[in-house]
C-alpha cells in the first residue's frame, strides 16, 4: 500500500476554486503570509462547522492580503476564538 501523499495549501485552493488557486500561487512576502494565515483559518472554521470552503472567502482574504489587511482577531482566549 502506497503512502498518501500530503496536500499542499495550494492543493487544497485548488480544489475549492482554480482562480483563486492561481492568484494564490503570485503571492509573496507579507501579502502571501497574511492570505496563508487567513485561509488556514477559514478551511479550519470550515472543517469545525462542517460546511465546505467558500470561493468567494478565499477570494476575499486574497484581496485583503493584497491590500495588507489581516481580516482575522488574534486572540489567545480560546473561547472568544470560536
Amino acid at each position: 500500500m502506497a503512502a498518501a501523499r500530503p496536500m499542499t495549501l495550494q492543493d487544497r485552493v485548488l480544489q475549492i476554486d482554480h482562480i483563486q488557486a492561481r492568484r494564490f500561487s503570485k503571492l509573496a512576502g507579507d501579502a502571501y503570509d497574511i492570505a496563508h494565515d487567513g485561509i488556514i483559518r477559514h478551511l479550519r472554521a470550515c472543517a469545525r462547522m462542517d460546511v465546505n470552503p467558500d470561493a468567494s472567502a478565499v477570494r476575499e482574504i486574497i484581496d485583503d492580503a493584497l491590500n495588507g489587511r489581516r481580516v482575522f482577531a488574534e486572540t489567545s482566549n480560546d473561547l472568544l476564538a470560536a
